[in-house]
């Protein structure tokens, strides 16, 4: 692992790591209101670890929330390399994913419940520094809008890519349904947790492909999945009914609520910019100065990751009060605040 941080960190062009010593904190278990518990990995330098012990002040934190798992790529992305540069990072498991109770409901409102009670649990934890920001891509930005929505004094900035608040300006595209994206979308989670669950993603392209071409869209779950998935049912439904699991599954009341730093990363090719733009748009309006970087990529890909990660490190960074002795390395480079709203550039 430490070999696939020093590759990582070549070819992302990140900041130099102060340390590869760190202390992984392995199933921390998170209660939730309604019994559920959700696993949580915390990473952290042996060394700030130490020195916290014996002194007031502990490291910033950076918290994200993942359906993808804690270990491997995550743990990689969102762990290692955050405690590497001298933050301590909580990566939790979403419900009913990688070993986490309760049942997985995408995009719906037990992930602000979630992230809040997650926040209460870490206000008892003695490593706890009394604020934290979030970081994470896609779904992992998603989430994060889901913990805007309510009332925590404890969130200091959020650094979000490739995500929007409204998820059904993603799943319903001008009211025609995203078939391939979310075919593709449950049958990762789907496979997710079994072993090589990435390259299994990648080798059953050619199943997908082949399920896209079946009929009738309500039977492509039990085809792809292997099992009636509720939720590919509700994305399908229409009327009344549909309008109201819509509601319940939307986060846009965080742009009116969020008052802290944020930092967004997009690509000119990825599914979720028009909802991206519009939350942008929707926060200059109020008189915010979000940050916003547009490249041109799509949504999974290598040169975002690396982007995201570059720009999250130093805006998270500047905003958490990193020491100067850790800040030095991770001081903002191509972020900044746009000055105007990019949905009107060509």
């Amino acid at each position: 692992m430490t070999l696939l941080t020093r590759v990582l960190e070549r070819t992302a062009k990140l900041p130099a790591a102060h340390t590869r010593d760190l202390l992984i904190e392995h199933d921390l278990r998170v209660p939730m209101p309604d019994g559920a518990v959700l696993l949580a990995d915390r990473y952290v330098a042996r060394p700030l670890a130490r020195a916290a012990a014996g002194a007031s002040a502990n490291p910033p934190l950076v918290l994200v929330r993942s359906p993808y798992g804690r270990r491997s790529v995550w743990g990689l992305l969102a762990g290692r390399m955050f405690a590497e540069r001298g933050f301590q990072s909580v990566v939790q498991s979403c419900r009913g994913t990688f070993g986490s109770g309760g049942a997985l409901d995408p995009f719906g409102p037990s992930e602000g419940t979630d992230a809040v009670a997650t926040v209460d649990w870490l206000r008892e934890q003695r490593w706890y520094p009394g604020s934290f920001g979030t970081f994470g891509p896609s779904y992992l930005g998603i989430v994060q809008w889901a913990l805007a929505a309510h009332d925590v004094p404890d969130l200091k900035a959020m650094a979000i890519q490739v995500a929007c608040t409204d998820v059904r300006s993603m799943i319903r595209q001008n009211g025609s349904f995203a078939l391939q994206t979310m075919l593709e979308w449950i049958d990762q989670v789907a496979h997710a947790e079994r072993p090589l669950g990435l390259v299994r993603q990648q080798l059953r392209q050619r199943a997908i492909l082949a399920v896209q071409r079946t009929l009738p869209l309500g039977g492509m779950d039990l085809l792809s999945a292997g099992h009636r998935v509720p939720y590919w049912q509700d994305w399908l439904a229409d009327g009344d009914q549909a309008d109201a699991f819509w509601r319940a599954h939307s986060f846009t009341a965080a742009l009116d609520r969020v008052s802290v730093p944020v930092c967004m990363v997009g690509g000119w090719h990825d599914i979720f910019l028009p909802g991206q733009l519009s939350d942008y748009d929707a926060l200059v309006a109020r008189g915010l100065r979000p940050e916003l970087t547009i490249g041109p990529w799509r949504h999974a890909d290598n040169d975002i990751a690396a982007a995201g990660l570059r720009e999250s490190l130093a805006f998270l960074g500047a905003h958490l009060g990193m020491p100067a002795a850790a800040s030095a390395s991770a001081a903002p480079s191509a972020s900044r605040p746009a000055a105007a709203s990019p949905s009107a550039a060509a």
